[in-house]
């Protein structure tokens, strides 16, 4: 988790100026980027590469609580962690409610941590980094590491891919893949159909002809690159 903490983004949303500062720093040494605002003066399509939340409720010229509804409804798979000394049970179950978790104030800074760990590790703990890929292996998607977008696969090409994958740096035949896709009674006249299918996946997910890697009188394979 701690590789994978280091790859990921937060927003941090905390009008005092001595908190904010701390978090910053703070967070700097966990996470790849920290963005900090005081008050609402951002745009929501800016988030596409945040992957965590930790907002105040009480901010300049809004609520923690509305842009956690507008946040939701924008990345309603994104968490988002209240910190606020807003600490009465309505607040924490209101917080609960519309987030992901409720942190009172003041705070242990490693318990804020560990809060955040385990947020991220029940969202992003399936996720791998591969090149310039992100694998989702228990969702079966696959999102770009720069954008955090998901790559629209068509069915046959994830089932090519997440074989592939199952399977990272063992050569498999064409005959292998083909079985597995559409089954030994559709094998027949399907070469020419899993080599366009290879080529429209090299087109989406490995422009530079790195990751899937094509054995010649053989089959392909999938590279971790670290071989």
């Amino acid at each position: 988790m701690e590789d994978t903490l280091k790859r990921l983004n937060i927003f941090v949303l905390e009008d005092d100026p001595d908190i904010s500062h701390f978090l910053n720093l703070f967070l700097s040494d966990y996470f790849n980027k920290v963005t900090v605002k005081t008050d609402n003066r951002f745009n929501y399509s800016d988030f596409d590469n945040i992957d965590i939340f930790l907002l105040d409720i009480e901010i300049p010229f809004d609520s923690g609580y509305e842009v956690c509804k507008r946040i939701k409804t924008i990345y309603p798979n994104k968490p988002v962690v209240f910190l606020t000394a807003h600490s009465q049970l309505d607040d924490k179950i209101k917080g609960l409610e519309l987030g992901d978790d409720f942190i009172p104030k003041p705070f242990e800074p490693l318990e804020l941590i560990a809060r955040l760990k385990n947020l991220l590790k029940d969202r992003y703990g399936d996720f791998v980094y591969l090149d310039e890929l992100i694998v989702d292996k228990r969702a079966h998607v696959i999102l770009d590491s720069v954008t955090r977008t998901k790559i629209p696969l068509s069915e046959t090409e994830n089932k090519i891919f997440f074989y592939l994958y199952d399977n990272m740096n063992i050569r498999l035949s064409r005959e292998q893949i083909i079985n597995h896709v559409w089954g030994v009674e559709g094998h027949h006249g399907q070469t020419n159909s899993l080599n366009v299918y290879i080529n429209s996946l090299r087109n989406k997910v490995d422009i530079e002809g790195k990751l899937i890697q094509t054995i010649y009188g053989y089959g392909y394979k999938l590279s971790d690159l670290k071989e």
